[in-house]
């Protein structure tokens, strides 16, 4: 006697009585099958980044370069673009201490203000 091969369509009225079964069990209201699944949360941290978020305070001079204003640090041998132009051009070729975030990405300073150093 040859077996008779199952096709899906078969395995489908075979599990049918089961799926009944399950059917008739109470269901909770918030585990329906025919709802989405519940959203996850995402892995990744969504706050700016710890380093572009946090104030600091740098030290240097004021210069222009390509039309932009930079402070140049040379205690740490780098420069840094200034986003507040009209704070920085009262104190260009003066030495300064600028106040703000840091968006290492675009070696740019985020303003929040500039001080003549003492």
């Amino acid at each position: 006697m040859k077996a008779k091969r199952v096709t899906p369509v078969e395995e489908g009225a075979i599990g049918a009585p089961n799926a009944l079964a399950a059917a008739a069990l109470p269901q909770d209201p918030a585990r329906r099958q025919d709802s989405p699944p519940p959203r996850q949360s995402q892995t990744q941290d969504q706050s700016p980044n710890k380093e572009q978020s946090e104030v600091k305070t740098f030290a240097g001079k004021i210069t222009k370069s390509n039309g932009r204003y930079v402070m140049e640090d040379p205690s740490a041998n780098n420069s840094y673009y200034l986003d507040d132009a009209e704070s920085a051009k009262k104190y260009e070729v003066k030495n300064v201490v600028v106040t703000g975030t840091l968006d290492a990405a675009n070696r740019t300073i985020h303003v929040q203000k500039i001080e003549s150093a003492a």
